[in-house]
């Protein structure tokens, strides 16, 4: 199970300007598990690409300021 260092469940964050974007344009999404190695590095532990339009059903919030857009969270074990 691919997890937070802290033992708590992953989740991938989806912001909604660019998910819209995405899917307009018939776009794809990669996604990256990855842990940190040393000061400035990581280790990829896996990756998936995948149309946008396929993601999970999506419930947007707010984002607060950050990006100017709302965002969805999508855990981990749902993309892979």
């Amino acid at each position: 199970m691919l997890e937070h260092s802290d033992g708590q469940p992953g989740n991938l964050k989806i912001y909604r300007e660019y998910h819209e974007k995405l899917r307009r344009a018939n776009g794809w999404d990669c996604f990256v598990v990855y842990r940190p190695r040393g000061r400035s590095g990581c280790t990829v532990v896996q990756d998936k690409m995948g149309r946008s339009s396929d993601l999970p059903l999506l419930r947007w919030r707010g984002g607060g300021d950050h990006r100017g857009t709302k965002q969805a969270k999508i855990g981990i074990s749902d993309i892979f």
